[in-house]
């Protein structure tokens, strides 16, 4: 990825991109692409139109967004796949991306294990330690994500504000070293012995072109020409125009400082991109109503000194803190799929620290241009687009880390590393749930699905997430909770989850929403929002499927499927009731069951028995009983029986 011209850091995506639940949206858009691409080859203004209005039209994933330029929508959806290597700049998808959508994701290596995350989240392990910020000459880069992974290695707690705006100050040309010396002197600030922007100043200063602002405000009218090579906008002209309206109306006022003068002045201010440009996102000056207030008022305001040039510095630290500012939302929300990071309660932390500081010492963060932009991004057969492990990509040596984390975790055995690592994710997942989503939260939650209240449900569990997901979530939580905590959690959601243990994506197609391993039972929770009118289309196939699989896959354990929604398609249920007793085959192996067994719930029923923490082996014991009366004996060979028999007419 470029920094840009004239760009002061990198962006992982459109700003204009606002959508939050990004591993949902990414996949259904290279899901779309992959339909696409081979039918418009050429990116250009036409392919992006089309691709918009095909998008908005075919599917639900985004509002439309009234436009003449059409085409920037078409860009703006997927810049984002671009900048992370799930698509190249012609939006051709590479393998990556390709083995993604299939589910079929290079397999997790042994280091991979160790990390605690799933399928989903490795996809993005993988992309971000991969990703180059070039600059703009394309002659050196660096790593943010690694750069990030190494803060986080040595500082537990970092305010996100720190973190974020760190990793966007750094630049391409910066060293291994200097990158090295600024996360070392980090420590000052961690330890509270020097104010973040202190430290930003000392590593961080403003660039030249003192001298020619200077020059530039020793005399009155401003040269335009030179005001615009210094006060710049990457977007528009215009805006810079904007910049100069203001910065005149400054100097208008500073020279004669009448109320008219200060009357103009407070109007042109106000516009918000003055206040991103000299303001920091707020008021430039505080209000009055005649000037010797004003002036009282706005004593300590740089921008009223007798030194002009101190106009360009504030304009120079705005317009970074802003940059920075609107970037680091998207970089936020990009790393967040990792599942590595915490960044709860306004701060960032490892999700494992110290098998992080293992996994992860020692990675560069950047380099020179041995290997150039254009053959680093541009072809789909370059490691940027193909699936490598983390080992492979930070050509680890797998045996020394694996003793490392084997006398870390003090055990006996290789083997037992990955067990530990879960078992310690557990522990804190449920410690998590008690905090965060008590049995009286989770009640307050359920009922908000039924009246579809998504602002107030992603308000209060997390809005990175879709809220059909939210609500596997929550069922799981519920359930977690009616069984007595009987179960292993972790083990049992098949839910892509962030570093703050909260859901990011639902099940991949083909396995159970929810599957929950008792001792002699095996229970499928299946969980959906979808409508009565949509369920026979939408879930009459899968959910069959799933517990015809998942019954001769855990053969000869007793299986039971609980399918919740908020209500039901009764066709829908019936057909499955007469399911049991009639072979079914598996459609993995060439094998058959008689046994499914669903049973259907709907919300309220759940929010019931939640309450009045109702005995689950009781319903199971009950789904079970009624169940052995329908047994039945299926003749699978009754098709040639029909057959042979007209044979013989």
């Amino acid at each position: 990825m470029n920094i840009g011209k004239n760009a002061d850091t990198f962006n992982l995506g459109d700003t204009s991109f606002r959508h939050t639940e990004l591993l949902e949206k990414y996949k259904a858009i290279l899901i779309f692409l992959d339909k696409f691409i081979p039918d418009y080859p050429d990116w250009n203004n036409e392919t992006q139109e089309e691709l918009y209005k095909q998008i908005i039209t075919q599917t639900t994933l985004f509002d439309r967004q009234e436009s003449k330029n059409l085409a920037t929508h078409g860009r703006t959806l997927t810049n984002s796949l671009v900048k992370i290597g799930l698509t190249n700049s012609k939006r051709k998808l590479s393998d990556v991306a390709l083995n993604w959508i299939q589910n079929n994701t290079k397999e997790i290596d042994n280091i991979e294990r160790i990390l605690g995350i799933d399928s989903n989240n490795i996809v993005f392990v993988r992309q971000l330690l991969k990703l180059r910020v070039y600059n703009n000459k394309n002659t050196h880069y660096f790593y943010p994500f690694r750069v990030a992974l190494e803060l986080t290695s040595r500082y537990q707690n970092i305010p996100q504000h720190d973190f974020l705006t760190l990793i966007h100050l750094i630049q391409p040309e910066f060293s291994d070293e200097k990158i090295e010396n600024i996360i070392n002197d980090y420590q000052s600030v961690h330890n509270g012995n020097l104010i973040f922007n202190e430290f930003i100043d000392i590593h961080f200063p403003i660039k030249n072109s003192w001298s020619k602002a200077d020059k530039l405000f020793k005399s009155y009218p401003l040269d335009k020409k030179v005001f615009f090579t210094l006060f710049t906008n990457r977007k528009s002209m215009k805006v810079t125009e904007i910049y100069y309206e203001f910065v005149d109306a400054l100097l208008t006022f500073k020279m004669n400082k009448t109320k008219e003068n200060l009357d103009n002045l407070l109007k042109i201010s106000s516009d918000s991109k003055n206040k991103k440009a000299f303001g920091f996102r707020k008021n430039i000056f505080k209000k009055a109503t005649n000037v010797f207030e004003f002036l009282d008022k706005n004593a300590d305001n740089v921008l009223l000194s007798n030194d002009n040039s101190l106009i360009y510095k504030q304009f120079k630290l705005s317009k970074r803190y802003d940059i920075t500012k609107e970037y680091c939302d998207i970089t936020k929300r990009t790393f967040n799929l990792s599942g590595l990071l915490d960044f709860s309660n306004g701060l960032v932390n490892s999700t494992n620290h110290d098998i992080f500081s293992i996994i992860f010492k020692n990675m560069p963060f950047s380099d020179s241009n041995k290997y150039p932009l254009n053959s680093y991004e541009d072809e789909l057969d370059q490691p940027f687009y193909q699936e490598l492990t983390v080992t492979e990509i930070l050509n680890l040596n797998e045996s020394a880390i694996l003793s490392k984390l084997q006398t870390l975790l003090k055990v006996n055995s290789i083997s037992k590393i990955k067990e530990k690592v879960l078992n310690q994710k557990e522990t804190k997942f449920r410690n998590f749930i008690k905090n965060t989503f008590p049995k009286e939260k989770i009640l307050q939650i359920l009922p908000l699905f039924s009246n579809r209240e998504d602002k107030k449900i992603q308000n209060l569990v997390s809005k990175y997430a879709t809220v059909p997901t939210i609500y596997e979530y929550i069922v799981a939580i519920a359930w977690f909770y009616i069984s007595k905590e009987k179960f292993n959690i972790t083990k049992s959601l098949n839910l892509t989850l962030d570093g703050n243990m909260l859901p990011l994506s639902h099940a991949a197609g083909g396995a159970g929403d929810i599957v929950i391993d008792y001792k002699d039972t095996t229970l499928m929770l299946e969980v959906t929002l979808m409508n009565a009118n949509a369920q026979k289309r939408g879930e009459w196939e899968p959910v069959l499927r799933h517990t015809t699989n998942l019954t001769i896959d855990r053969a000869p354990k007793n299986v039971v499927t609980v399918f919740i929604a908020d209500e039901l398609d009764h066709n829908t249920i019936n057909i499955w009731r007469n399911m049991h007793g009639i072979p079914l085959k598996s459609s993995n192996k060439d094998e058959y069951t008689e046994q499914v067994k669903i049973f259907p719930l709907v919300n309220i029923e759940l929010i019931e028995i939640l309450k009045n923490q109702l005995d689950e082996n009781l319903l199971i014991e009950a789904i079970d009983n009624y169940y052995k009366q329908l047994s039945n004996n299926f003749d699978l060979d009754w098709r040639n029986e029909i057959l042979n028999s007209i044979k013989h007419i």
